[in-house]
């Protein structure tokens, strides 16, 4: 009995002394995106978020094929340096999507007048924008509809348009219209499947981005009373199967474009076909050995391209994140260094 009183006694007293500098917080922590609805001019609800410093550089988000405005949760493991950086992410969801109405006949233009509804609700003048994968095309829409407005335009693994002549371009256009139907109708069913990302992905070292990106599969499909239909993402199908993208001539702020190697979901003539399509390439960034993730992989990049810091790079020296001039970082990166922040590094 005295031994166990003795022991309750020191840890009392050594409990008290570990935890007096304890740095209680004072907010909440972000439990991700707050997605919100709008009912536009045309009577048409549609999902959106406004997230980070609301006096933050402004930069649209356009997620990939197939997501809800809820998608740039994914990002959210680099939500702290986006803070740091003066970053202010808005997303205006898609046709059909999460909470989004569906429109017959949803062009990539209509959802760029979409986006500037959006915007001035927010009250955003000049803005970037960063679009994913399918993503693509809607931002080639907005940038020509607003280029005026536009400080910086960044493709990541993005998908442009599909060329019949070149089956690179698209891995579903070419099925014919009762299997894209049954591929459109099965995914949305299945959001687990269409989050598949294959053995040990990069982003398996992030806790709970799995589960984070099925949960958007979920969101996806059946948020606004779709029931899992998969009318909305068929559409979206048909639309890269049958739209070209929109045209840049008009488009004079610098353009960034991101790819991997590996990725045979969206190929490098995709790349290839932005590289052609503006005049201002600022820079095209590719990375050995990545696949369909490189826009989470190398997201760190993306966010100080966005702010205007494309010439530097974070890599990950003697267990420590170091921010580094691109040529230097480049140097340290032939000779072993991780690029990107230390949790990357093997």
């Amino acid at each position: 009995m005295k031994k166990t009183l003795l022991m309750s006694g020191l840890f009392a007293v050594f409990g008290q002394a570990a935890f007096a500098d304890l740095d209680i917080q004072e907010a909440f922590d972000s439990m991700g995106p707050e997605v919100r609805t709008v009912v536009l001019e045309s009577g048409k609800t549609v999902g959106y978020f406004d997230e980070g410093p609301k006096d933050g550089q402004p930069v649209l988000f356009i997620g990939g094929s197939g997501t809800s405005a809820y998608a740039y949760a994914l990002t959210g493991f680099l939500r702290s340096m986006s803070n740091d950086l003066g970053l202010r992410f808005i997303g205006v969801e898609r046709d059909g999507y999460g909470q989004t109405g569906l429109t017959e006949g949803y062009t990539y233009d209509m959802y760029a007048d979409e986006v500037n509804e959006i915007l001035s609700h927010v009250d955003v003048s000049e803005f970037s924008v960063v679009a994913i994968s399918g993503g693509g095309p809607y931002a080639s829409a907005v940038a020509a509809a607003h280029s005026d407005r536009l400080k910086s335009l960044h493709f990541l693994a993005a998908f442009s348009q599909y060329d019949p002549e070149n089956p690179n371009t698209s891995g579903i256009c070419g099925l014919g219209e009762e299997r894209i139907a049954g591929a459109a109708a099965y995914y949305a069913a299945n959001p687990a499947a269409w989050w598949d990302l294959g053995e040990n992905p990069p982003t398996a070292r992030i806790h709970g981005f799995q589960t984070v990106a099925q949960n958007d599969g979920a969101r996806t499909f059946t948020m606004g009373g779709q029931a899992a239909s998969g009318a909305a993402l068929l559409a979206e199908f048909n639309r890269y199967c049958t739209m070209p993208a929109v045209n840049g001539d008009e488009v004079k702020a610098p353009v960034y474009i991101y790819e991997g190697t590996a990725d045979e979901t969206v190929k490098s003539v995709h790349g290839d076909f932005w590289a052609g399509h503006y005049s201002n390439i600022a820079a095209r960034r590719t990375y050995e050995n990545v696949g369909h993730t490189v826009q989470y992989r190398h997201w760190d990049q993306v966010l100080l391209d966005v702010a205007g810091m494309a010439d530097k790079s974070v890599v990950c020296l003697d267990g420590q994140s170091t921010l580094l001039p691109a040529e230097e970082a480049a140097v340290q990166i032939s000779q072993g260094a991780s690029a990107g922040i230390c949790a990357w590094a093997d």
